[in-house]
């Protein structure tokens, strides 16, 4: 049961990090520029780093898990008999 609070705890802790580095990083990038092409490629930056930031918690909650599952899978793989 331990495993599975960590990493439980560990979605949490991501979860407020990732809050903190979106508002103090990705938020105040900057004044928003005045011309059309300036400004759209300022709005994917900030999506993009964005959908990194999402991107990186779930492929930490994925490694997270396949850890657990492996840890717990030490038999063999079981095999059909027919």
């Amino acid at each position: 049961m331990a495993p599975l609070i960590g990493i439980e705890v560990a979605a949490f802790l991501l979860i407020i990090a990732e809050a903190y580095a979106f508002f103090m990083f990705v938020v105040p990038l900057g004044p928003l520029p005045h011309n059309l092409l300036a400004y759209t490629g300022y709005t994917l930056l900030k999506m993009v780093l964005t959908l990194g930031l999402g991107a990186l918690w779930l492929v930490v909650m994925v490694f997270l898990t396949d850890v657990y599952v492996r840890s717990r899978s030490g038999g063999p793989t079981p095999t059909p008999s027919s």
